[in-house]
């Protein structure tokens, strides 16, 4: 009997560039191509899309877990959050860090965090969930990812995921076209093995 992915499993996947069509996004799609023919269904966002604007700071979310800011489009990622039981987040590195509308997204997970820690919700984890960081850069440094890695690690920690994720991260590629097919082969088995695990 063939496996398939779990029933009910949704998986987010999360495209943090402001460029829709860059090298990030080829990754990205050659993962879905693999989650998809592996039976999974997948939701994908990308903040390019998107209006997120950062977080305040404002401690507006510590009394619910809400946040107050209901002016953006961040409300469209809490559902996608709430609802995901996988998420792949895929980015390019900018600095050795993500984009700001990347990191604009994290900051806003807060609310998530309050909900967690200080109010106790979800404290065991969301069961049978799973994430994986799919990232590029143009530079060859050996810390290349750590920024990143660390980052959306406690971003998983806030939404209830494990802190610990597969990754597949692919350095000195500066434009779209140098990715190999045999890179693009790498993420598409990856996005099914995510779908199947």
């Amino acid at each position: 009997m063939p496996v398939t992915p779990r029933e009910g499993a949704a998986i987010l996947a999360l495209h943090l560039s402001p460029r829709l069509e860059g090298s990030s996004r080829r990754l990205l799609d050659s993962f879905v191509k693999g989650a998809t023919g592996a039976g999974a269904k997948v939701e994908t966002i990308h903040v390019a899309d998107l209006n997120v604007q950062g977080c305040q700071e404002c401690g507006g979310c510590e009394d619910d877990g809400e946040c107050v800011n209901e002016l953006d489009d961040m409300k469209v990622i809490y559902a996608a959050w709430e609802k995901a039981t996988r998420i792949v987040i895929a980015s390019p590195i900018f600095f050795y860090d993500m984009p700001s509308q990347g990191k604009a997204v994290l900051d806003r997970s807060q609310a998530f965090w309050n909900r967690r820690y200080v109010l106790g919700q979800n404290k065991e984890g969301k069961p049978g969930a799973k994430g994986f960081l799919l990232a590029v850069g143009a530079t060859k440094g050996k810390d290349l990812f750590v920024p990143i890695s660390l980052a959306v690690k406690y971003l998983f920690d806030a939404i209830a995921f494990p802190k610990s994720f597969p990754t597949l991260f692919f350095r000195q590629i500066e434009t779209p076209d140098k990715l190999t097919e045999d890179q693009l082969a790498q993420s598409e088995a990856a996005g099914r093995e995510f779908a199947l695990s």
